[in-house]
């Protein structure tokens, strides 16, 4: 029997349960299992604002011609164009329009330039100076000029020529397109209508969160009240905003009309992950949603995000450990989770080439299945591929492993082992199970950050991987367990709530940025501009964002627990940024 074969106890066995669909507008409570059943589609009947909104960016998500040139800079066939760029002829690829004017054709800023909005609503309408765009001078600038038609649009894309005559900017790349190449961008350019944005209308914006079945009772309870608190403070303090946008003076009004009433809806799955996306097209048909915030899962959280994809969702900071590879475009992650912390290994492994031997033992949890399998593949990929073995097998513990004389030789420096084991199951290993002189690689996740579950026999030659700032510094945490503090809430849950202060902490930055622009992908864009610079924290070292990146922590600690409490310069050695 192959070591592959080999198991430290239990098999994996994944139970899949579930909790009642409730998905209903207003605030999210935890419900009783006999609560209400999924809703029925058939029942439904959307507003016709509501329902055009979701005909348009159901057009504008579609494969075509036009999204093609607008996204990647070639025809939909894959075939290559020119643009000429200040006198040079260059491949359009460099030059897809949604580089500088975003997936969301609102325009952003780019190397000291104002990149502007190119969404149909604004080229084809005039640009006048008003009275109250006199007041906004100094931080945006104005300047007038014609409605474009589809023809004076043809001669701005492909020759650099305004619709005032003048020419554009050098910056502006002028687009060698065919008659029929340029229509179909024009008529991509038309579906950038936000004007009728699902979930919102003029008073309110919804917004759900996730819970599958596998998180416990007590896990939804912390989500949620801090959920709930948050919204209800956040409505509270903007009621009155709310109302200035209908009686604010004229040269204000920009500053009022993004106010809306948050309502929340709790959108619960339950069953075969198989099955999760099928639940989610009937919550959001029963009362869609702008944006997805927070939520938790213990399970694979990519039918989750496929939901999104397919329906151009924001899903913002959910808690899990187990995000896709491949993140697609409308999630945003705290971190990649088990997959960043083989990663982790994998750098380790680069600098210690002397490991010949890789042993990991996993446990039940699914976490642990998945961060030994992308480890297994990946470490095959280095220049001096140590053999990796998988010990997963009912019959032989792992203490009867390393024991065995035939493996003796194998227990040496040049072994390194990496339990994927929660605390539980580290606390069944016997203190005699050889591991006393071996290097051994342990998970922070896994055990929860609760580091006290490490057996102290096992403590001295231990390394930790930890994705998170370090136990003892508080002060990422500060602003959340304050405010969580203050409002009586209970924290048994501080990575989970703390992630969700800050979820809801950066949703509401962003939204008071987009000002009347309900456009879900310039949500997207405002939240990688600004995460950088939030006040807010979490229990991850640092969180940043580029345009297309969607893992807001990169980087992890692989620290020999002896050096944990060791100085930020002592410390800092052991914190890396693996490559993806």
């Amino acid at each position: 029997m192959s070591v592959i074969n080999a198991l430290l106890s239990a098999a994996f066995v994944v139970v899949i349960g579930c909790l009642p669909l409730t998905g209903q507008a207003g605030q999210a409570t935890v419900q009783a299992e006999s609560a209400s059943p999924q809703p029925d589609i058939e029942q439904l009947t959307p507003d016709s604002a509501t329902e055009a909104g979701l005909a348009n960016q159901f057009a504008r998500n579609q494969p075509s011609e036009g999204r093609s040139l607008f996204m990647t800079g070639r025809p939909s066939d894959g075939s290559s164009i020119s643009v000429l760029s200040q006198g040079q002829s260059l491949p359009g690829e460099l030059f897809a329009c949604a580089n500088c004017h975003r997936h969301s054709g609102l325009g952003t800023s780019e190397g000291g330039y104002q990149v502007p909005d190119i969404t149909g609503p604004t080229l084809f309408a005039p640009i006048e100076v008003k009275q109250r765009e006199l007041y906004a001078e100094r931080t945006e600038g104005f300047y007038t000029r014609p409605a474009y038609t589809r023809e004076t649009l043809r001669m701005a894309i492909t020759q650099g020529i305004s619709s005032t005559g003048k020419t554009l900017s050098k910056v502006m790349p002028r687009y060698q397109l065919s008659d029929a190449q340029t229509d179909a961008l024009i008529n991509y350019l038309n579906t950038l209508d936000y004007s009728a944005p699902p979930g919102v209308s003029a008073d309110n914006l919804q917004l759900a969160t996730i819970v599958t079945d596998d998180v416990s009772a007590e896990e939804k309870q912390a989500l949620l009240s801090t959920l709930n608190q948050f919204i209800k403070e956040k409505n509270a303090q903007t009621r009155h905003e709310v109302r200035r946008v209908k009686y604010s003076p004229w040269h204000k009004d920009w500053q009022y009309d993004n106010y809306r009433h948050w309502e929340l809806n709790l959108w619960e799955l339950r069953g075969d992950p198989s099955t999760w996306f099928a639940q989610l097209q009937q919550y959001y048909d029963t009362n869609p949603v702008f944006a997805v915030v927070g939520g938790a899962s213990h399970q694979r959280w990519a039918p989750v995000s496929a939901f999104c994809e397919a329906q151009a969702l924001p899903c913002l900071f959910p808690n899990t450990d187990l995000p896709p590879d491949t993140p697609g475009h409308y999630s945003i992650y705290f971190s990649a989770g088990m997959n960043l912390e083989a990663r982790r290994v994998i750098y380790f492994l680069k600098q210690h080439s002397r490991y010949n031997r890789v042993i990991q033992v996993t446990g039940e949890d699914i976490r642990s299945t998945v961060a030994a399998k992308t480890l297994a593949h990946r470490v095959n990929s280095l220049s001096h591929a140590p053999v990796a073995e998988t010990m997963t097998s009912e019959t032989m513990t792992l203490s009867a492993y390393l024991n065995n004389p035939s493996r003796t030789s194998e227990n040496s420096a040049n072994t390194l082992y990496i339990l994927w084991l929660t605390g539980p199951e580290l606390k069944k290993l016997p203190a005699h199970s050889g591991l006393t002189d071996a290097t051994v690689i342990l998970s922070s996740t896994l055990l929860n950050r609760q580091l006290d579950q490490i057996p102290e026999w096992l403590s001295e030659q231990s390394w930790l991987l930890h994705p998170y700032s370090l136990p003892g510094s508080t002060s990422q945490r500060i602003r959340s367990k304050t405010w969580l503090y203050a409002r009586g809430i209970a924290t048994p849950y501080e990575r989970l709530q703390s992630n969700t202060y800050l979820a809801l902490s950066v949703l509401t930055e962003s939204m008071m940025h987009i000002r009347s622009n309900f456009s879900q992908d310039y949500l997207i864009e405002r939240i990688e501009h600004m995460l950088e610079n939030s006040p807010e924290t979490s229990v991850y070292q640092r969180l940043t964002l580029a345009p297309g990146q969607r893992f807001a922590s990169k980087g992890s600690y692989l620290i020999p627990l002896k050096k944990l409490d060791g100085s930020a310069e002592e410390t800092r050695q052991y914190w890396a940024a693996p490559e993806r």
